[in-house]
């Protein structure tokens, strides 16, 4: 994908804006995708479109300030794959695990940067 359309940077912004959600919220969103009771698609997006941040900056879409924040949000979220943290991909931890809520929490910091 060479020339990724601005919807790209819009569904962005928006796993952003779904990583930041109380976890009930979270869930509502995955059983409405119907991809409950997995939470993988809470990441899924995000990484994504990641991967063309730089192209969205690039581009004039994001602003470039939001480049820290998004990577720290990027770490959390690869440091919580891999079988060994498969029950932190079931909605049942959502509302309870740690990680979730650091997730929640830089997920916020980075909204607020790309706004």
């Amino acid at each position: 994908m060479d020339h990724p359309a601005p919807r790209f940077a819009v569904a962005f912004v928006r796993s952003v804006a779904v990583l930041a959600l109380e976890a009930d919220a979270q869930t509502a969103w995955l059983q409405r995708l119907g991809t409950a009771p997995s939470a993988d698609e809470l990441a899924c997006e995000f990484d994504d479109g990641f991967r063309l941040a730089p192209t969205f900056i690039e581009r004039g879409w994001l602003s470039g300030t939001a480049i820290p924040a998004l990577t720290q949000l990027d770490d959390q979220l690869s440091a919580m794959s891999g079988n060994p943290n498969a029950d932190l991909w079931h909605i049942d931890a959502l509302p309870h695990r740690a990680e979730w809520n650091r997730v929640r929490t830089l997920a916020r910091a980075a909204l607020i940067l790309l706004a």
